[in-house]
């Protein structure tokens, strides 16, 4: 593939390492970002869950990175868009709209970066080298990044669902599937397939910087590229210690020379001039806490566990741990992002918000036990909704099931059994089941 066909892809390769040291910023913020307080407040989220997390993965990862890499090729570049403003759906009116190049470029950016984390763990699966798996956590924090990108500018995710290996963007596939037939010729394939995809990455990042002049995008990109680097210089050292080499295949070679003749890169966030941005860490952590409504994604919640929130036709379904729940509340949630998670709240009918604390998972396991059942089966159904509880409205989980019971111990019945989870609080509040349930013995199921 010619390098020009190329120019959006290579996000997907890029190093987190850079984001980790900053502690020399100042007070004020960056003349780039002043210019509308608003846009501002909104993209700082960004920096909070993209930047401040990748701070976290640093480039401590691509220093320590040395150990592999393989040869593949991109695919080709998808039409970026013109250049005339389009506003993002569910953005606040208020708020600048990107073109649709930028909109292009960041959902291509959310795959690509998530492409590059699954090549880089099925190569660590293969060869068990440590540098596959400290890249891919980078590249974790990346695609995570860029989703807080598309989620403040309302842009729908093309990863609605976070399964390894598969993309909704058909020549990524393609691409995946070559790079992994790729690395698992050998070792030395495996380094040259890390060195092909951050090459890539960098000239993709190269042309994307080249096509916005928003001043958060340009931030990420440009530390994106800069972490990107320090990953091209892990692989090649590994490729050279395996006795190979590596010639550029998008970058121009001069490129490529100059970066692996340059050392690792670290220390604070840096603007385009790699001029330290004043005031850049305060400025976030007053950007916390700002709250959403609800839109459809993968989600992290306290505690490290993922949630995937889907609109399915008229109706809303939470996922986590293999379990699904209807969300009727859900049309009325909001969403607050924080350094450790994301916290979710609920509209009730009294006007209060209520913290949805305990996830599907956990209300459905609480509910099993104090029905006696094993499992959630095609009979039983679970919803979070409004209810009434005393002279309070709360957030519940109800549970529903049909279960196998003995009348006398003797006659077969079925049995409608509830149970309501306090959504907050993790109590079982209620347990409904028929009259004659006190004649009926409900063996373990």
């Amino acid at each position: 593939m010619h390098p020009q066909d190329a120019p959006d892809r290579a996000l997907a390769a890029s190093g987190v390492g850079d984001f980790r040291d900053c502690p020399h910023m100042g007070k004020e913020l960056s003349k780039s970002i002043s210019k509308r307080l608003y846009v501002m407040i909104n993209m700082k989220k960004i920096l909070l869950f993209g930047l401040i997390s990748i701070l976290i993965a640093s480039i401590v990862i691509a220093a320590g990175a040395g150990e592999a890499s393989g040869q593949g090729r991109g695919m080709n570049r998808p039409d970026m868009g013109v250049t005339e403003k389009s506003q993002a759906i569910g953005t606040d009116p208020g708020q600048d709209a990107l073109t649709d190049e930028e909109i292009a470029g960041l959902k291509l950016m959310r795959e690509e970066e998530k492409l590059a984390r699954d090549v880089y763990m099925v190569l660590y699966n293969e060869w068990n080298l440590l540098i596959f798996n400290n890249i891919a956590n980078s590249e974790q924090t990346h695609t995570d990044a860029v989703k807080t990108l598309l989620d403040i500018h309302g842009i729908e995710d093309p990863v609605s669902i976070d399964e390894p290996g598969v993309f909704a963007n058909q020549e990524l596939q393609t691409l995946y599937d070559d790079l992994v037939n790729q690395g698992s010729v050998s070792l030395l394939e495996a380094l040259i397939v890390g060195a092909t995809v951050e090459d890539l990455d960098i000239f993709d990042l190269n042309e994307l910087i080249a096509q916005t002049e928003n001043p958060d995008i340009l931030l990420v990109y440009n530390n994106l590229i800069k972490g990107s680097r320090n990953h091209m210089r892990s692989f090649i050292e590994q490729i050279e210690n395996n006795d190979g080499t590596y010639t550029a295949q998008f970058i121009e070679q001069s490129e490529l020379d100059e970066i692996v003749s340059s050392s690792q890169e670290r220390g604070a966030i840096l603007d385009e001039n790699s001029n330290i941005i004043p005031g850049f860490s305060s400025e976030l952590s007053r950007q916390q806490g700002q709250r959403r409504m609800l839109q459809p994604g993968n989600y992290q919640v306290s505690g490290g566990k993922g949630i995937n929130i889907q609109q399915q036709a008229n109706r809303m379904v939470i996922q986590a741990g293999g379990i699904s729940v209807d969300c009727p509340l859900c049309s009325e949630m909001t969403q607050e992002r924080l350094q450790n998670g994301t916290q979710f709240y609920a509209k009730l009918s009294n006007g209060r918000n209520a913290e949805i604390k305990i996830m599907p998972d956990t209300a459905s396991q609480t509910a099993l036990q104090r029905l006696n059942l094993r499992n959630c089966t095609d009979d039983c159904s679970i919803e979070l909704k409004e209810a009434n509880v005393g002279d309070q409205v709360r957030a519940v989980y109800n549970f529903q099931a049909q279960r196998n019971s003995k009348v006398f111990g003797i006659f077969n019945a079925k049995m409608q059994v509830q149970a309501q989870v306090d959504a907050e609080t993790g109590e079982v509040i209620q347990v409904n089941k028929p009259w004659w349930a006190f004649l009926a013995v409900e063996p373990e199921e």
